[in-house]
């Protein structure tokens, strides 16, 4: 029986590790700096986390095979007990699978999230699995291989009775060979005998931060998230000695817009979210391209004041905090589904109220859509507006919702009975997975080479569209517009764009139709800027608290901060520094490395120190304000 025991662990063990090799392949775009002998170290350092797995899920097999009964030998037991290990390793292998294509989209592994994901999206959880079961197809034949596997191979060895009559020395025996098998079960699960066991942040031990999920698999990365919703205390400093170096709450400094072109009002203010729109996407940041598929949203940016902005997210729920309440997503969960989600917030919709502002929502989505329309609420919006209040399924995608470009038209319509001055939040959706458009549309954009720039390429004319209605209004002229995007797409070919930089690499502008003053600033940029930036631009005088600053003022420290796989990331002063919580791993200097190839922490102590001690202060900051619900406390 031991010897069954060890087979069918090495078997599973064996799939794992196919399955890490099968998630390499289908996403070695990203990661194309990993080196030929760099990838075997990674696979190997992997199957600690493999066995850790595998221990879990194979617990109860584990427990049946070595527990002292006389009955396990029965065909009928054996049958019950290979059953529930080809279940249960099924599912693991499931996970894995799933996120050899999920992947791409949110450039980690996924953790317990994804089941808030599909709780939340109960009406459209099955348009959406379909869809992509419809796109992925062949990664459910390769689950049903190794199912096959798994059950062909794992009944290939089969255990005899070794006598007919057992002795107390055979239960003896047994209860030491149970013994040694819970031993092994926890010393795997741990991942070995240190005094901790292994984390995900224990990946980086292996490999860059943007590789980690080359080394981590999916089962590990949702059991060791599921239970660590909960924030920790954070005391790197005293409180007030953290607030020196960074405080999130502020208030507009006197003269803090240092250009000459710009002037404070009561502008109308609109939020253009654009779903999945990297950096890569669009030819205004891609001057090596002699073509764009954004020609639209090129020729705007050209009249805007730009940034090369980093995203605080991954996913579009992620995005909304940052961008209206300039909460980023520094934890394993995103904001709308943790347990913080219940705290008061001051969110720009309410802010500008105070201004006497009205404002709505705008996303064609199915009403309800990654919470939205709940978290719309909870930042201040007046009212949402989604695929309910369009009302017409004829424009219906038969996934997500409106199909952009009616979408926008009636958004247009509805901003131009709204009483001015009003806030709008406008989040397309089109250019997201599958990236369906109109069939009049197909094939009909030049130089696209997939459905994603395609799609890309069909909201842009869709907000060329919009624009050429809003033009028209009477609140066209005194409207402040701020171009931003969500997150990257899985597109990142070009390698500048494959690293843990570049995924997160967006967009960010201000346009202002009366003075279409074109400047391109250099500073680093990030979402949870925009509402300190918005409150500058609208006159507001009362504190906010936002982790971000206003980009329009030159005394401001500007940085961006991203939170991945228990890597934090800052950009800032012209360096991208990772950090696991406890230590430094890694410094790169932002322009000239891209790619993230030349560490230089040991070279560039004092930057290290100095961008280390800032960080500190916006986690310790971060998470005790989110603990004791403090977010909307300003003085």
């Amino acid at each position: 029986m031991p010897l069954l025991l060890t087979y069918k662990l090495l078997l599973a063990l064996v799939l794992m590790s196919f399955s890490r090799w099968l998630f390499y392949f289908f996403n070695t775009s990203y990661f194309a700096s990993v080196s030929f002998f760099e990838l075997f170290r990674i696979m190997l350092a992997g199957l600690r986390f493999d066995l850790s797995a595998l221990a879990v899920v194979n617990l109860p097999v584990i427990l049946l095979l070595a527990l002292p009964l006389v009955y396990k030998y029965d065909k009928a037991w054996q049958n019950l007990v290979h059953g529930l290990y080809v279940l249960l390793n099924s599912l693991a292998l499931a996970l894995n699978l799933i996120d050899t294509v999920y992947f791409r989209y949110i450039n980690k592994r996924t953790t317990s999230e994804l089941f808030q994901f599909f709780g939340n999206e109960s009406e459209n959880r099955i348009p959406v699995l379909g869809g992509i079961l419809s796109d992925y197809w062949y990664m459910l034949l390769v689950w049903f291989v190794l199912i096959w596997v798994l059950y062909k191979a794992g009944k290939y060895f089969v255990p005899m009775s070794p006598q007919p009559v057992r002795k107390y020395s055979w239960y003896i025996w047994k209860v030491v060979i149970l013994q040694f098998w819970l031993a092994a079960a926890v010393l795997m699960i741990r991942g070995g005998v240190q005094l901790k066991p292994i984390n995900l942040v224990a990946a980086a031990r292996y490999t860059s931060p943007e590789n980690m999920a080359l080394v981590l698999n999916t089962p590990f990365t949702i059991m060791k998230t599921y239970k660590s919703k909960q924030l920790k205390t954070v005391r790197y400093f005293e409180d007030k000695e953290a607030a020196k170096v960074f405080n999130p709450v502020g208030r507009i400094r006197t003269g803090a817009l240092s250009d000459t072109c710009l002037k404070a009002g009561s502008y109308n203010v609109i939020v253009v979210i654009l779903e999945s729109f990297g950096r890569e996407h669009i030819g205004f940041y891609r001057p090596d391209r002699t073509f764009s598929y954004t020609p639209f949203l090129d020729s705007l940016l050209g009249q805007s004041y730009t940034f090369e902005a980093w995203a605080n997210g991954k996913r579009s729920i992620e995005a909304l905090p940052s961008i209206f309440a300039g909460i980023p997503s520094l934890m394993h969960i995103d904001y709308p589904t943790s347990p913080y989600v219940g705290n008061t917030l001051f969110g720009l919709g309410r802010l500008l109220r105070d201004k006497g502002y009205t404002s709505a929502f705008f996303h064609g989505g199915s009403n309800g859509t990654m919470s939205f329309d709940a978290f719309a609420a909870a930042a201040g919006f007046d009212s949402y507006l989604g695929r309910t209040e369009y009302g017409n399924e004829q424009d219906f995608d038969g996934q997500w919702g409106i199909y952009d470009e009616p979408f926008l038209q009636f958004t247009a319509r509805q901003l131009s009975q709204m009483q001015e001055p009003f806030l709008a939040g406008l989040f397309t959706l089109s250019s997201h997975h599958p990236y369906n458009i109109p069939k009049a549309y197909s094939g009909t954009f030049a130089n696209t080479q997939n459905e994603i720039q395609q799609s890309v390429a069909y909201t842009d004319q869709s907000l060329r569209r919009f624009f050429d209605y809003a033009k028209h209004t009477n609140w066209f002229r005194n409207t402040l517009f701020v171009l931003t995007a969500d997150h990257t797409s899985e597109d990142d070919k070009h390698p500048e764009y494959a690293s843990m930089l570049g995924n997160y690499a967006i967009p960010l502008a201000f346009y202002f139709p009366s003075n279409p003053c074109g400047k391109r600033l250099d500073y680093p940029a990030q979402h949870t800027d925009i509402l300190p930036t918005v409150l500058a631009l609208t006159g507001y005088e009362k504190p906010y608290l936002a982790f971000g600053n206003n980009l329009f003022d030159a005394e401001s420290q500007h940085f961006s901060i991203s939170y991945l796989n228990g890597i934090y990331q800052l950009i800032m002063d012209g360096y991208v520094l990772h950090f696991n919580g406890n230590e430094a791993l890694g410094l790169y200097r932002l322009n000239s490395d891209p790619k993230l190839e030349n560490n230089l922490i040991l070279e560039e102590a004092f930057v290290r120190m100095r961008l280390e001690l800032f960080l500190k202060a916006i986690i310790q900051q971060y998470n005790n304000r989110m603990i004791r619900n403090e977010l909307g406390l300003f003085e």
